[in-house]
């Protein structure tokens, strides 16, 4: 399961950033890559394996749009056929093998912080 990241509730300042053009785009992505990069953290922290391989390779994907909302992806995806691959079995289990899920978890245990974390970038990015 990858984790999203999304951007909403905050009317005024989307207004603002709108009407600052690309300016608005680079600051909304960059407030949502630092709210990412902590739940990134979280769930390397989560990471009920000792390899360290998991660890290290965990990431967030490129801002992505979907249905007009901005949101990055945390940890994998389960497509990911990557060298981390079974960070998904990890994650979601298998018939052979119970989940033992560390990026919903991570997810959870920040998303209090996730919009505090976007609007706090905003601000500072806007300067307001």
């Amino acid at each position: 399961m990858s984790v999203e990241v999304n951007l909403f509730g905050m009317d005024e300042l989307m207004k603002k950033l709108e009407e600052m053009g690309n300016k608005a785009g680079r600051i909304q992505n960059n407030a949502l890559k630092t709210a990412a990069e902590t739940v990134l953290e979280s769930a390397k922290d989560k990471v009920p394996v000792d390899t360290g391989k998991l660890k290290d390779t965990l990431g967030i994907s490129k801002v992505k749009t979907k249905d007009g909302a901005k949101y990055i992806e945390v940890g994998i995806t389960k497509g990911d056929n990557s060298d981390i691959y079974y960070g998904k079995f990890i994650e979601w289990g298998t018939s052979q093998r119970p989940a033992t899920p560390y990026l919903q978890p991570a997810y959870e245990e920040n998303i209090k912080n996730i919009n505090e974390i976007i609007k706090q970038e905003l601000k500072e990015g806007l300067g307001i």
